[in-house]
């Protein structure tokens, strides 16, 4: 069986209050009489193999940015996101995962049938672009009559902010996003970033404002007149702040994100909440902040 490995502690941290969230929304869909008729969904963008174990995830060697949120503080076996959304004691009534790597869709469609034989029929298994196949998915959905929580657990930046805002658009989706805080790496001192680094921030955050939050220009005078110099404000409660202000600008509803941390306190990731269905904003906002500050 092949295991998809990644996570340490933090992970385990991330699995429990998404676990949490799940059971709770599901009990309100199968408690709350108005909400029954509702077709729920539970989407995982990364889904993996549904398994988790404590062997690192190999990098390219290339220092891409994606492997800068590789974490060695590993220890034992987890159970990832789809199974412990496979596992609720009262599960969703549809499912579509995404994995770009074949063999691990394959290897996840064979986790399903083996621990989960009953529920393969409501699975939807898609081994393809995340970005390409939420986008797609979202248009091919009667909002109307569904609902969907969806989990966007990427290892680095590939999350593109115009699936952001497609899911942000259908107003009846919550979303749970880990968002990477190592982009503070790429943003450098000296601002000199590369266009192509620059480019992928735009798509990150959707915008180019980012230039401007995370750098300032100074002015001091000395005896020679007045000097220009950039300052760098790229901490992690800046980065933190932006991107719940950018999911602002699309949801109904946004949490104060959770900075996850490995065994160094280093800052990896912030599990960051946003609820897209303007009435039920509100309940959906009071259950993930209360999860998140737990």
């Amino acid at each position: 069986m092949i295991e998809h490995a990644f996570g340490g502690d933090w992970t385990e941290v991330k699995l429990a209050r998404l676990a949490k969230y799940l059971a709770a929304y599901r009990t309100i869909f199968t408690g709350n009489e108005r909400a029954r008729h509702f077709t729920t969904w539970y989407v995982d963008a990364f889904a993996g193999t549904g398994s988790r174990s404590s062997v690192e995830v190999p990098t390219s060697g290339l220092g891409l940015p994606e492997e800068i949120y590789q974490d060695a503080d590993t220890k034992g076996y987890r159970d990832g996101s789809a199974r412990i959304a496979l596992g609720l004691q009262s599960p969703f009534d549809k499912y579509l995962f995404i994995e770009k790597l074949r063999g691990r869709a394959g290897e996840l469609k064979a986790v399903i049938e083996r621990d989960f034989p009953s529920l393969l029929p409501r699975c939807d298994i898609r081994n393809d672009d995340a970005n390409t196949v939420l986008c797609t998915w979202c248009n091919e959905r009667n909002w109307k009559k569904e609902r969907a929580v969806v989990f966007l657990d990427p290892y680095g930046m590939q999350v593109e902010w115009g699936t952001i805002q497609a899911l942000a658009a259908t107003k009846a989706i919550d979303l749970w996003y880990l968002f990477p805080l190592g982009v503070a790496r790429l943003l450098k001192r000296d601002g000199n970033i590369d266009e192509a680094w620059q480019n992928r921030l735009d798509q990150l955050f959707g915008t180019a404002e980012w230039r401007s939050r995370f750098y300032q220009t100074r002015t001091t005078r000395d005896l020679f007149g007045d000097r220009e110099e950039l300052e760098r404000n790229a901490t992690v409660e800046n980065i933190q702040g932006f991107i719940q202000e950018r999911l602002a600008s699309s949801f109904a509803k946004v949490a104060n994100g959770l900075v996850l941390r490995n065994s160094k306190s280093s800052p990896l990731y912030s599990l960051c909440f946003a609820a897209a269905n303007e009435r039920g904003a509100t309940t959906a906002l009071k259950i993930a902040q209360s999860i998140l500050d737990d």
